[in-house]
């Protein structure tokens, strides 16, 4: 009768912890991120009335009688599933989905919790507000950069965090380049220079004046502007006495009245020559340049004598005036005319160089003329010369551009180019322009560069396809030059130097050569900065220009917004425009995450059963976080009546064993009387 009794009441018992547990699980059924728990029982001990016996020859095998002592709780799980999501809308919250729990920390040590309902404190530290405790993260370098392999610390983003400016390195170009634009055929070149004035003309090739920074207008109503090399000051009534101001080249080199010109001819068309080499001495017409050709007047032959062997007639010409030659040896495969003596014959000899006396004419590349103070030898196509001028300087002008064009000796002002259909288009002073010519309109893209001062500049890149070489085109700055100069809305001056290579690209549309680089000199006190151009992503295809380019580097700004993406990355917007990542939530992975101790606050601790934490990123352990949201209770509502109804009938099952097995000992002792 005992036995019963003590049955009905460990039944009584653990029907009332397994209520308590679902009594828990029910009170936090809206708790965020509660893990519900289960009581499962085990019977106790039993009593072994009779032991088991195995079978003989002539009996069968019996099986033990044994009576049960009652049953105990054999454990109370802890039901790790997820909760359902629920969005929130506030930024700073988190929900996991998956085998992780996000790692929190106080002095005491550190604590893992499933609820993600974290925000900034005053300091910018990101906590779960409920307890204080500091959450764990990986916080990024000061340009944005996560390293996810060391240590874990507390993640703080102070509201109003600031941010350095960053000078610009590199700009990146990338999409399209027509292959096919527009093509125009050029007629004529309209050239206005800086007074108003215009000038139609065929040919225009534009002299190119260095670091101009200063006009000064002479008395015979001419406008010079001054190389950056030329030192010195100026002012307003000044006489100049052969003041150099800017270097052009030498066209072309003409006789006149007071000054000669002796040219030195290449041979090498002829075999055998008097004088070798010949040089024609006290020429007192014409003008020749290096790289042309001379011809004397025609002479007459006096004598002629033919060499079989050399296959060449050397003729004897009469040079009295001495512009001509002596001697010529004529190859006869390519002069097959008839030579008699009383005949004529004229050479046509290249020029190499040229000594021009003191008092002859040159032409120079600006358009000017000039004669002669002191000899000169002209011995290339594009020799050097400095312009030099002297007079009274009767206006001064600062020029706020570092270069200018100049043609027939004028400041050019613009560039129109009249089309064979009638158009009239734009072009830049810094390019040549024929008539006849193809002409392509520019792509221009502006590249905004930061300085080292995080102060912003526009940058126009010209790309021009070239009329002359295929899948080829050029870059250049506005004007059409490699130099370029404007003034900032502070009032500076940026000078900007491009160097660059031909963009070349290749049959099928593909880059295959070409770079660039920006030089940069600020007025506001910034460094000096290099840009390098990166033109590799380009491509050449039939169809639209759609070139950008985008350029690194930024302004100062300060943190104004933060987000938290799928990976736990939390991202700064600051207002310079820039997005950068400030820190990353770590979480921390368990073995046995039922195996947690419990310690209130939605806390769990490591235990012994547990396993030890494994942190890594949320990407790293297969866990899903999903921001602005929050993990509800995994509590089911219906299932804990369920149970609860059940727990009710074993309990009052037990508590009716107790009663009957009393009554049965009432009636025991009842016996006596």
């Amino acid at each position: 009768m005992m036995r019963s009794l003590f049955s009905g009441v460990s039944g009584l018992k653990n029907h009332q912890t397994r209520m308590d547990v679902i009594g828990n699980n029910i009170s936090n059924v809206n708790t965020t991120g509660f893990k519900s728990s289960r009581a499962t029982f085990t019977d106790m001990l039993s009593q072994t009335m009779t032991g088991a016996a195995s079978p003989s020859d002539n009996r069968g095998g019996t099986n033990p009688k044994q009576i049960g002592l009652g049953s105990s709780v054999s454990s109370i799980d802890l039901i790790f599933t997820n909760g359902s999501v629920q969005s929130t809308g506030k930024n700073t919250d988190l929900c996991i989905s998956g085998n992780g729990l996000f790692a929190v920390k106080d002095n005491s040590g550190i604590y893992y919790t499933r609820d993600g309902a974290f925000e900034f404190d005053a300091d910018g530290n990101y906590v779960l507000p409920g307890s204080g405790l500091y959450v764990q993260g990986w916080m990024a370098s000061a340009d944005g950069t996560l390293s996810t392999t060391g240590e874990t610390t507390n993640i703080v983003v102070p509201a109003g965090k600031s941010m350095t400016s960053e000078t610009t390195k590199t700009a990146t170009y990338s999409y399209n380049l027509n292959a096919a634009p527009v093509s125009y055929k050029i007629a004529q070149v309209t050239v206005t220079y800086v007074d108003n004035t215009t000038e139609t003309t065929n040919a225009y090739t534009p002299a190119k004046v260095e670091g101009a920074v200063i006009k000064v207008t002479m008395d015979d109503g001419n406008t010079y502007a001054l190389g950056a090399s030329v030192a010195g000051t100026f002012e307003l009534g000044q006489v100049l006495t052969d003041q150099m101001v800017y270097t052009t080249t030498v066209k072309s080199a003409t006789v006149s009245s007071t000054g000669t010109l002796k040219l030195t001819l290449d041979n090498t068309a002829y075999k055998a020559i008097d004088p070798d080499p010949p040089e024609i001495d006290g020429l007192t017409e014409g003008t020749y340049s290096v790289g042309g050709y001379y011809s004397p007047s025609p002479q007459t032959i006096t004598a002629a004598v033919a060499d079989s062997v050399t296959k060449t007639i050397e003729l004897t010409l009469d040079n009295t005036d001495g512009k001509g030659f002596n001697k010529i040896t004529v190859p006869m495969p390519e002069d097959t005319g008839t030579y008699v003596v009383g005949g004529t014959f004229q050479a046509r000899l290249p020029i190499k160089s040229i000594h021009a006396a003191t008092g002859a004419e040159i032409a120079l590349a600006d358009g000017t003329t000039e004669t002669l103070t002191a000899d000169l030898d002209i011995t290339s196509a594009n020799q050097d010369y400095d312009k030099k001028i002297s007079g009274t300087i009767t206006g001064l002008e600062r020029d706020a551009t570092s270069t200018i064009y100049t043609y027939n000796g004028k400041e050019v002002a613009s560039v129109s180019l009249n089309t064979s259909d009638g158009s009239v288009l734009d072009g830049q002073i810094g390019q040549v322009y024929n008539a006849g010519s193809a002409f392509y309109p520019p792509s221009v893209t502006t590249v905004t560069v930061y300085d080292s001062l995080g102060g912003s500049h526009d940058i126009p890149v010209i790309f021009t396809k070239s009329a002359e070489k295929e899948n080829t085109w050029s870059l250049s700055l506005p004007g059409g030059g490699n130099s370029y100069s404007y003034t900032e809305s502070d009032g500076t001056t940026t000078n900007v130097i491009l160097d660059s290579s031909e963009l070349k690209f290749s049959e099928s549309g593909t880059y295959v050569d070409g770079s660039g680089s920006l030089s940069l000199q600020y007025g506001n006190g910034a460094f000096e900065q290099m840009v390098n151009l990166s033109l590799s992503d380009l491509t050449q295809y039939v169809g639209s220009s759609t070139i950008n380019a985008h350029a690194d580097g930024h302004a100062a700004g300060t943190l104004s917004s933060v987000s938290i993406d799928s990976s736990g990355i939390i991202t700064g917007t600051y207002t310079n425009g820039v997005r950068q990542a400030e820190a990353q939530v770590a979480i921390a992975q368990f073995n046995n995450p039922s195996g947690l101790t419990k310690t209130g606050d939605s806390l769990y601790q490591e235990s012994n059963n547990s396993g030890t934490a494994n942190v890594k990123t949320a990407a790293d352990l297969g866990v899903t976080i999903t921001p602005a949201a929050l993990e509800m209770s995994n509590v089911d509502i219906a299932n804990e009546f369920t149970d609860m109804n059940i727990t009710q009938r074993g309990f009052q099952g037990n508590s009716k064993v107790i009663t009957v097995s009393d009554e049965m000992l009432e009636t025991l002792i009842n016996l006596k009387r």
